[in-house]
């Protein structure tokens, strides 16, 4: 009876995660970046020459689930790529979009 109990607990333990949860870093791409879009919420757009083909290929997006200072982080080296004309590596989850877009994991 015990066995059975900790099979529907981890079942359901594991259909219960949210969907975010599964997104992966298992891309990384190099280019310029050409806008980076900045929301009051925090979030914020990267656009990229050239961008990925791909599912969710307009923008990458680091959103508010990242915690401030790592948005900060990566804000500051995606504005200083941009503002200095650089290539910079993005490292992303090429699979997942998030609102239609890829999410970013690493900049630099």
């Amino acid at each position: 009876m015990k066995k059975k109990t900790a099979s529907l607990v981890a079942l359901a333990l594991t259909t219960s995660i949210a969907p975010g949860a599964y997104a992966t870093y298992d891309s990384n791409t190099v280019g310029k970046i050409t806008n980076v879009l900045t929301y009051d919420d925090g979030h914020f757009l990267i656009s990229l020459d050239p961008m990925p083909a791909g599912p969710c290929s307009n923008y990458f997006i680091v959103g508010t689930d990242a915690a401030v200072d790592a948005r900060q982080m990566l804000l500051s080296r995606a504005l200083t790529a941009y503002v200095k004309g650089e290539a910079i590596t993005i490292g992303y989850d090429g699979h997942t979009c998030v609102n239609g877009w890829f999410r970013v994991h690493r900049i630099g």
